[in-house]
């Protein structure tokens, strides 16, 4: 389970401890389930309708197969 911040328009919001995997998922998520989300928050990483998504490490690829 995780944990996410979130906060709406109306300077209201709270946390929600769920089984969502990714940020991304939690955004899609409360902007279902409540009215006027403008930032959500795991750890470090945020997304805010002004910004989008920041990532303090942001995802890695894949590496490249080894050749040889």
């Amino acid at each position: 389970m995780k944990s996410f911040l979130f906060t709406t328009d109306n300077d209201r919001g709270g946390v929600i401890l769920c089984n969502l995997d990714t940020l991304e998922e939690a955004v899609d998520y409360l902007h279902i389930r409540f009215k006027g989300v403008v930032r959500v928050e795991q750890g470090k990483d945020y997304w805010t309708e002004q910004s989008g998504f920041v990532y303090l490490n942001p995802p890695q690829d894949d590496p490249p197969p080894e050749q040889g």
